[in-house]
């Protein structure tokens, strides 16, 4: 059974970087609540509640989006696992009087956004990567806004690029690969599991599978490419039967390092008895921070929580009347943003400064306020598009030493 976490702004408003607004301009798009004020109801559906990335874009709306425009209300899922439990938090989401949904996963994209065009409600991807095939099957529909995210090409990458880091920089002939939810669909994870197999394809030889085969394998492959040995384990290890696995493989497999697809928090303390050192596509958290310290942790190609602004600022444009106005020539728009990376403390430190700060971040009250139509006439798509895409660690402190 799902439920909500509805997080309603306090009376005593924080002050934010930027200057916050204390009320939205009237709009007649905005619903009126119990005490007259207007309200902006969103709803947000995660993977995982518990998640140090989805906790991480819920502090920053929470903590900070709120305050800075407080006429929002956030309502969230808990873990969604299956086609059943989003079509459900939907449902229960329009029920409460949602009038936008913001989503993190995604498991039926043209299910999910013919069910809220019935309802009269707008849905994006807030942050994520989806096939050409499901970006087109609802492109055209007036209620999708668009998807925000790393795309294939950054996807990949992503993975590649970790994967080469180790190789190249790292002494070490043992490896792990963690694949996540590669087999069961999730387009993101699969990306960056290829970029990794082509990668050691690239420097060791033909394993005698395809990188494109041995993504999606649904049982642990194990590879030798002469000195070289490398697993391939697929599946999430928070779920009870795979962390075991994954618990036991640790252990028993002599490995120098493990390169995970998603986050390994789960694993944390097997990595460090065992002293593997990990690389991780994840996010900028307080858990990495220590990891990195303790030496468990040598790459971080993560996600941070301000970057989901601007998906914010084009969902409050399409619930307050100018959904029409932010297409990208008439349908739904792809705006790419990527990943900071980190490859020893005191870079992750550096960027985490930034990347979590409720009063300093990469997008700000006054970066998203200029996004908003109803706060500012002359936002419009190619002023959200520009910001949005000016994602990197370099651009955002451009920004803030402005």
């Amino acid at each position: 059974m799902k439920k909500f976490i509805f997080l309603l702004t306090a009376a005593a408003v924080v002050l934010c970087t930027g200057g916050c607004r204390m009320s939205a301009p009237k709009n007649d798009d905005l619903t009126e609540t119990t005490d007259g004020a207007d309200s902006c109801k969103i709803g947000v559906a995660v993977y995982d509640v518990q998640d140090d990335e989805v906790t991480a874009f819920r502090e920053y709306l929470t903590d900070y989006i709120q305050n800075c425009f407080p006429e929002t209300e956030f309502c969230y899922s808990y873990a969604i696992r299956s086609a059943q439990d989003e079509m459900k938090f939907l449902e229960d989401a329009c029920k409460e009087g949602a009038r936008g949904i913001m989503s993190f996963i995604t498991y039926d994209l043209e299910k999910e956004v013919a069910y809220c065009e019935s309802q009269g409600v707008y849905y994006m991807l807030a942050s994520g990567t989806v096939p050409e095939e499901q970006y087109e099957s609802v492109a055209d529909n007036p209620y999708f806004l668009g998807v925000v995210g790393p795309g294939s090409e950054m996807e990949y990458e992503a993975g590649a690029d970790m994967a080469e880091y180790f190789i190249q920089e790292m002494e070490g002939d043992s490896y792990i690969l963690f694949t996540g939810g590669a087999a069961a669909g999730n387009e993101m994870h699969r990306l960056r599991s290829v970029g990794a197999l082509e990668t050691f394809e690239k420097y060791f030889g033909d394993p005698g599978q395809s990188a494109e085969e041995l993504a999606v394998t649904e049982e642990p492959v194990r590879l030798e490419f002469g000195d070289i040995h490398l697993t391939v384990f697929p599946g999430y290890t928070t779920r009870e039967e795979t962390g075991a696995k994954a618990e036991e493989e640790l252990k028993s497999g002599d490995y120098d390092f493990a390169l995970s697809m998603f986050s390994m928090y789960s694993m944390v303390n097997v990595l460090k008895n065992e002293g593997v050192k990990q690389g991780v596509v994840d996010c900028y958290s307080m858990t990495n921070k220590d990891l990195f310290a303790d030496g468990t942790l040598c790459y971080v190609a993560g996600k941070y929580s301000s970057e989901i602004g601007p998906s914010f600022a084009a969902m409050y444009n399409a619930v307050t009347g100018y959904a029409e106005e932010f297409r990208e020539n008439g349908r739904a728009f792809r705006m790419t943003q990527g990943y900071w990376v980190s490859k020893n403390s005191r870079e992750y430190n550096d960027q985490y400064a930034l990347a979590t700060g409720n009063y300093v971040n990469a997008y700000n009250y006054e970066d998203l306020s200029s996004l908003i139509k109803v706060y500012d006439e002359q936002a419009d798509f190619d002023r959200l598009k520009a910001l949005t895409e000016a994602w990197t660690y370099e651009e955002a402190e451009r920004r803030r030493a402005k």
